[in-house]
């Protein structure tokens, strides 16, 4: 049985049997892949602190016909910063669940490893995590194919700036004018200033494209968008969004209380 070593973002962690625990992660090597620590739960040094979810890691690894063992674990980076403030925290953890629907098992895209590791990266340091989710998912969904052409109308070909409003049919996977646009459940309106950012989110290296900025009243339309988009192709609901949801209003709620006793 051939056994190699990889660095590894962690999806989710349970307990497995009496004392092993399994591990879904997300490989640079491998892709997405299932493994089982045996003895995890009871050994109180070799895994110590290593199977947290979105920790990156460097995981050795032997190849069975079903689930990966794991060998040994080291910790890389824990990226703590999420664990101390909890709107961030419930933004990673959204994230760990689109990567553990949608990202395909055992097939290696370096690609996708990367973005994973650097929207962890961003959600620890940057000041808006809205804006770093959005970028992410545009990225993702243009990496896993399922992004529309966003240089013109797939109907009349009419290009980007010919027309203010958009409509992405999302059963269709185009992206047509407001001419040949209708309101469907599964498909949402764009503007065109939304969809310029789109496009440069798709076409600029990793390291710039974490400079865009969407305008404030355009976030939340886009990512309620985006999710119905990313739960129409999973056909369920992302978990993970009822909690964020419960965090981003607590967030609020307790912002207006700060600005109504500054006041």
């Amino acid at each position: 049985m051939k056994i190699f070593e990889t660095e590894a973002i962690v999806l989710s962690t349970r307990d497995h049997g009496e004392s092993d625990r399994l591990i879904t992660f997300y490989s640079r090597e491998a892709g997405k892949l299932r493994g089982i620590a045996k003895g995890a739960r009871r050994s109180q040094k070799r895994f110590v602190h290593t199977f947290e979810s979105s920790s990156l890691v460097l995981m050795t690894c032997r190849e069975r016909k079903s689930l990966i063992w794991i060998e040994a674990c080291k910790l890389l980076e824990p990226y703590l910063e999420l664990r101390a403030e909890v709107e961030r925290w419930g933004y990673a953890a959204l994230l760990s669940e689109i990567f553990l629907e949608m990202a395909p098992e055992g097939e290696a895209q370096e690609e996708l490893f990367d973005l994973l590791n650097a929207t962890l990266l961003q959600l620890t340091k940057n000041r808006d995590p809205l804006n770093v989710m959005l970028l992410f998912m545009v990225r993702f969904l243009d990496k896993m194919g399922y992004l529309p052409e966003l240089s013109h109308c797939s109907v009349c070909r009419s290009p980007l700036r010919a027309s203010r409003r958009w409509l992405w049919r999302v059963k269709q996977g185009d992206l047509v004018c407001q001419k040949h646009g209708s309101i469907q459940p599964s498909g949402f309106p764009l503007d065109v200033g939304t969809l310029v950012l789109m496009e440069q989110s798709r076409v600029l290296s990793l390291d710039r494209m974490w400079r865009l900025h969407l305008l404030q009243e355009k976030k939340a339309p886009l990512f309620q968008g985006l999710i119905r988009v990313i739960q129409d192709l999973i056909r369920k609901d992302l978990k993970s969004l009822k909690l964020l949801e419960q965090i981003r209003a607590a967030c609020s709620r307790k912002s207006e209380r700060n600005r109504n006793w500054s006041g």
